[in-house]
């Protein structure tokens, strides 16, 4: 959805309203914004998210007057029930689909009955969003947000809609309701703003979704190429699935600051880090901690001994990997982390340290990301294994270029620009800050010279033109 004219025209309407109309209307003009975006990815995701938002509203305020007058068991109730019905909601469209086509009743279904099942854009974002704000109501944590318009906005907000980041109810609220200060010109704002999405949108069109065609090729047959290009396959999808996310990221903090509104960073260069927990504290970060507070603390979190806190880790994995998908793979994939994290643990007990953290942390990453990847758990297997046995043949590698369509442009394209994220990432992560940050300290000619080598990469060398369509973001489907 980012990666097209339609949004940029859509941007540029909605930032035009918004400066140029009264300030009391800039909340209105954002919901509704918001809204549009929504019913335009699907009708059924707009109803689905206005139903979400109503009934958190209510049940804040309701939960919240339990609590001043000290009935904490009727707001406990409240909040389990209400928590219980929108874990059970993302369930139903989670899972219902598989375990129709498990059970074999699928084609006895109605037409369209499965397709109605498809997960609505940014449900199980804004459900986990919910989740957290009635929790620290509950806990009195937060106060219970009055205005259904703020509140609204909080869950609809359209740069974070997609795939979030999972925001903090109080931090979006608090800028949100301050928005009528934000000027137009803000020299720092916008060119900050826009260095993000520049960034992002390099990520995404010149690295991910080149990146896409190899990849798809190479998970769709595994069997036509020999050990060393699934090695390949399995590299360049850590790098996908990082330029990717990340790339959708960076493209919505910079429409969030145009705005006035800072959103979270999802990203902290995480293939720099030297352990599975530090790869976690930088990737994916709003979920992480989301499943940290809301999960893995309430467990008892490593409070309870060593023993425990395996077990609690292990658990709080075998929901990030469910949340992300219904198949097997995902739960795998999840449970891999939690082996290598439960490793990690007791490896740290024996008081020896890790040689080669980076390395090692990143290969293991790397294999976890191909049960991400494939359609299935006996596809991810099958991939695995063919990693292992098929050996290396030199006589398969010129086929197997010509099927991946890898002529000398592209291969040097694909390897300059794994090279210059990988470069940035080790730079921004010596520095401490973001590349869009990091520049504003640089004079005008360096930060306008940065601007054109964005822009003209992106033109020259980013995927896109007729015919062609923009992969998906990948984390939409979650």
């Amino acid at each position: 959805m980012f990666v097209s004219m339609f949004f940029l025209g859509f941007l540029g309407i909605v930032v035009t309203s918004f400066f140029v109309l009264p300030v009391k209307w800039r909340p209105y003009v954002l919901l509704f914004a918001s809204y549009v975006f929504c019913g335009f990815l699907d009708l059924r995701a707009l109803a689905v998210l206005i139903l979400v938002s109503f009934c958190t509203w209510r049940a804040g305020v309701r939960i919240e007057r339990y609590g001043n007058k000290g009935l904490d068991r009727a707001g406990k109730r409240s909040v389990v029930w209400v928590i219980f019905l929108y874990v059970f909601l993302l369930c139903v469209y989670k899972y219902m689909p598989g375990l129709l086509e498990i059970a074999g009743l699928e084609q006895q279904m109605p037409k369209g009955f499965v397709s109605s099942f498809a997960m609505p854009v940014g449900l199980s974002f804004y459900l986990f969003q919910a989740i957290g704000y009635l929790v620290d109501i509950y806990k009195k944590k937060e106060k219970a947000e009055k205005s259904f318009l703020c509140l609204s906005c909080y869950f609809a907000f359209f740069p974070k809609l997609v795939s979030g980041p999972i925001e903090r109810e109080r931090g979006f609220l608090d800028q949100f309701k301050k928005i009528g200060r934000v000027k137009f010109w803000d020299r720092g704002r916008l060119s900050t703003a826009f260095t993000y999405m520049l960034w992002g949108y390099f990520m995404k069109m010149v690295v991910a979704d080149r990146l896409a065609a190899t990849v798809n090729q190479i998970f769709a047959d595994p069997n036509e190429f020999d050990s060393l290009w699934l090695v390949l396959g399995a590299l360049f999808y850590t790098m996908q699935i990082y330029c990717d996310f990340a790339g959708y990221s960076y493209i919505a903090i910079g429409c969030g600051k145009v705005f006035g509104i800072n959103l979270t960073h999802n990203f902290e260069s995480p293939y720099c880090a030297g352990t599975i927990s530090g790869f976690w504290r930088r990737w994916h970060i709003s979920l992480s901690t989301w499943l940290r507070d809301y999960l893995y603390i309430p467990l008892g979190g490593n409070r309870k001994g060593n023993f425990r806190k395996c077990v609690n880790t292990m658990l709080v994995f075998l929901v990030c990997g469910m949340w992300h998908g219904a198949g097997l793979n995902f739960v795998v994939w999840g449970l891999l982390h939690g082996l290598y994290s439960v490793t990690e643990v007791l490896w740290r007990k024996t008081g020896r340290k890790m040689r080669g953290g980076r390395i090692l942390t990143f290969c293991a990453v790397a294999f976890a990301w191909i049960f991400f990847r494939a359609e299935n758990l006996k596809a991810a297997s099958d991939y695995v294994a063919g990693m292992f046995t098929t050996g290396i043949k030199p006589g398969m590698w010129y086929p197997a270029i010509q099927a991946l369509g890898l002529n000398t442009v592209e291969a040097v394209v694909i390897v300059f620009g794994i090279a210059v994220v990988w470069a940035i990432d080790r730079l921004c992560n010596k520095r401490q800050m973001h590349l869009p940050v990091l520049i504003q300290y640089k004079e005008n000619a360096a930060r306008y010279f940065v601007f054109y080598l964005l822009i003209i990469a992106i033109l020259i060398f980013g995927v896109y033109g007729p015919g062609y369509h923009a992969e998906q973001f990948i984390y939409m489907q979650f």
